[in-house]
């Protein structure tokens, strides 16, 4: 049989209206000449390079309507018709012709605004194409089997076309002097030799039509129990848990009902288990979800009918009864949230909850209750079917085929998109959510992906990325993971928790406390829940920091000042030491200080009284000093960037007349930048020793009151007593082996 039995040329009106929910049921299509040399031949994959598959693909045309592509896309190549309308709408346009037809500006790509082009650009470009590939988990990259090194996957799966475009003639440069040479464009590839692979582990999936297709909820079906049966990761070694409350689905004669019950008091079905939602509530100033209050409580009790439910947790309960989920829990529900009471008990169990859910639903694509995550329309996504012949191909009398398809956003396809980026992901209630899951399905846009901590998969079954895997939050499991393990852990989820957004400024500290537990638990470590730190690493985390950016305070109090919560900014944690205590000479200053390390001598029990004046307070013992006065460093230099503030003794004088200029004695970085009027205030501040090794040693603490018999201090930045990084000291004689430590209290 010729190829070309099985082959047509559609015209470019029937190839219009190509996409990915029926390009399977239509014949493959003839490149045009230059399109034909778009060819994924895997036998020249270097695994150890991991380089892209590169083609003889090379085209010139103009920018930026692309008339040669567009006659042939009239001539029947519908690639060479999918790659022309990618590539003319694009946003933002990078040229513009003005009245005279010289074309002389380009859109500056990192601002919004036009700007003139250095020299006139004559619009001629450049395509080459080439393939980007995946290596499956299972198969090491060093030593690939004989079934994986042969055809006709040779070990990989194509994942997509990257088409990349540039002046013919060279970098063009704007008037400010920044380049424009180019972009490149990915076009999601789905390759015959992965769809229809003979082994099942590397068999690419087109997406299906609908979320809950039957073939969709068998998938998900077998992600789960795969996790739950074979996944030694994810195993739970704790007894059968549930939460306070749940919501028992009904779903008869295609009408969803809802009931919440109290499991205390509710006779559970046999086996049974329960999901959890993950989702975005939304703006509250618009569309509140459905809530549990005391008013209504009982009533929810009897039937939270189908129309009354936002469309997230109609959509969560049809997923549970397609997936044969009796019960749910939903955090707007399942918590009385006018309860003080009720909402503090119930969110610190939430680490159970999400741990002990035979999955967690994640209403990825959604950013409110309201929108629902299981509408799909792959009609919408364009797409074609093309023939090509490679070289370990030509005995096969039908050749092979792949369909290319372009999606308007990359977050409907890349899960470094559709999961990582969405809106979703930037919460803060979302982090701890995603962490502390067992296992999750994320619902995204047009596609579904699986999270455990032994497998990440979607519904197209590529592999996943390395940088999948590195940007995994998920928490460890393992019963051998040290309080160390877990803490490195605890410093990068505080840093990546700071960057996101909370609709409640006063959550900061809730909204990651389940995380806390779930360590505290493992490791026997003790909390500080009013604080967010840790006790036994106080001395490390007393010298948080902001890493950039400007930070805030919050309307409200919500911490004490010496906590990182205290305020709204990026905050790190010190993850290294820089000076080695145990090799200082005697009667050094780093010797001097290292003395008297900091002591914790008490410290609130409760959770602070706002009314108190010691609310939320420290009691240390330590090496302290006065400062006199604060000011900023006059010359700007790398090394003082850092710490640009002088930390300054009382002026010394020798005689009624003669007054020395004030000494530095540490250098010095505020929490808040614009702390107005802190230079010119004198004798108000403190620096309290803290840490000998880190880049930071103390604290820069302000008197804020005083009680019958003790100055209240507030942290308002950190400080060295070191010139950055060394064991060098600002001042020789700061602190000697005489002096004595002394007791301050932090609020």
């Amino acid at each position: 049989m010729d190829l070309k039995d099985n082959i047509s040329s559609p015209s470019p009106i029937a190839g219009a209206h190509l996409s990915l929910s029926n390009i399977s049921t239509v014949l493959t299509s003839l490149p045009c000449h230059m399109c034909s040399t778009i060819i994924p031949e895997r036998s020249n994959l270097n695994f150890n390079k991991g380089d892209d598959i590169l083609t003889n693909y090379e085209f010139f045309d103009s920018y930026p309507t692309y008339p040669t592509l567009e006659a042939s896309f009239m001539a029947g190549c519908t690639l060479c018709g999918l790659m022309r309308k990618k590539l003319t709408t694009l946003s933002p346009k990078v040229i513009r012709s003005t009245k005279n037809n010289n074309d002389i500006l380009v859109w500056s790509p990192f601002q919004n605004r036009e700007v003139h082009l250095a020299e006139v650009w004559d619009r001629k470009v450049k395509l080459r194409v080439a393939f980007k590939f995946l290596v499956p988990e299972t198969v090491p990259s060093s030593r690939v089997s004989s079934f994986e090194r042969s055809y006709p996957q040779f070990g990989c799966m194509i994942t997509s076309i990257s088409v990349n475009y540039r002046p013919v003639s060279g970098v063009l440069r704007d008037e400010d002097g920044k380049p424009w040479s180019g972009d490149t464009i990915d076009f999601p590839v789905f390759d015959s030799p992965d769809l229809y692979s003979q082994e099942k582990q590397y068999r690419i999936r087109l997406p299906s039509p609908s979320s809950l297709s039957e073939e969709n909820v068998d998938m998900m079906r077998r992600w789960i129990d795969d996790c739950v049966y074979n996944h030694t990761e994810c195993l739970l070694t704790s007894k059968v848990w549930v939460p306070t409350r749940l919501l028992e689905i009904n779903y008869k004669n295609k009408s969803l009902t809802l009931r919440l019950i109290d499991t205390s008091n509710h006779s559970l079905e046999m086996g049974s288990t329960f999901a959890a939602l993950s989702h975005m509530w939304g703006d509250m100033s618009i569309s509140r979800p459905l809530r549990t209050l005391k008013s209504n409580y009982y009533q929810l009790k009897e039937e939270i009918k189908g129309p009354d439910m936002p469309q997230n947790f109609a959509d969560s309960a049809l997923v549970c009864v397609r997936l044969g989920i009796l019960y749910l829990w939903i955090d707007s529900l399942c918590i009385i949230q006018d309860s003080p009471e009720d909402w503090r008990h119930e969110s610190g169990l939430m680490h159970l909850v999400y741990r002990n859910a035979i999955v967690t639903i994640v209403a990825t694509s959604a950013t409110s209750c309201q929108d629902g995550f299981l509408c799909r329309d792959v009609s919408s996504i364009p797409a074609v079917k093309i023939a090509y012949t490679s070289n370990y191909s030509k005995s096969e009398p039908q050749g092979h085929h792949m369909i290319v398809c372009c999606y308007d956003q990359p977050q409907d396809n890349q899960r470094m998109f559709a999961v990582n980026g969405s809106k979703w992901n930037t919460r803060g209630w979302t982090l701890q959510e995603r962490s502390l899951a067992t296992r999750m399905i994320h619902f995204c846009r047009n596609k579904i992906f699986f999270e455990c901590r032994a497998c990440l998969t979607s519904e197209n079954n590529e592999p996943a990325q390395e940088m999948d895997h590195m940007n995994s939050i998920l928490w460890p499991r393992r019963p051998s993971a040290s309080f160390k393990e877990l803490y490195q852990h605890w410093q990068l989820l505080l840093g990546e928790y700071c960057s996101r957004n909370l609709t409640v400024s006063s959550d900061k500290l809730p909204a990651i406390q389940s995380i806390a537990e779930e360590m505290a638990t493992a490791s026997g470590h003790d909390y500080i829940r009013f604080a967010g730190m840790w006790l036994q690493n106080l001395r490390r985390e007393l010298l948080w920091f902001v890493s950039f950016g400007n930070a805030t305070l919050p309307i409200k109090w919500r911490a004490p000042s010496w906590s990182w919560a205290s305020i709204e900014g990026q905050i790190t944690l010190w993850q290294r030491d820089f000076r080695k205590v145990l090799q200082a000479p005697p009667g050094s200053p780093l010797s001097c200080v290292a003395c008297h390390p900091i002591q914790v001598l008490s410290i609130d029990q409760a959770y602070p009284d706002l009314s108190s004046d010691m609310c939320g307070y420290l009691e240390v013992n330590t090496l302290a000093k006065r400062i006199y006065r604060i000011s900023r460093d006059g010359i700007s230099t790398s090394r003082r960037d850092f710490f640009p503030y002088n930390l300054r003794l009382a002026p010394h004088k020798q005689s009624p007349n003669e007054v020395f200029d004030s000494a530095v004695f540490a250098h010095g970085r505020l929490d808040i930048h614009s702390s107005d009027g802190l230079e010119d205030e004198h004798d108000a501040f403190l620096h309290a020793h803290v840490n000998d090794e880190a880049r930071a040693t103390g604290l820069i603490l302000k008197a804020t009151r005083r009680t019958s018999d003790t100055v209240l201090w507030r942290r308002v930045g950190i400080a060295t007593l070191f010139v950055d990084r060394s064991e060098i000291p600002i001042m020789d004689d700061v602190f000697t082996c005489k002096d004595v430590p002394e007791k301050i209290v932090l609020i």
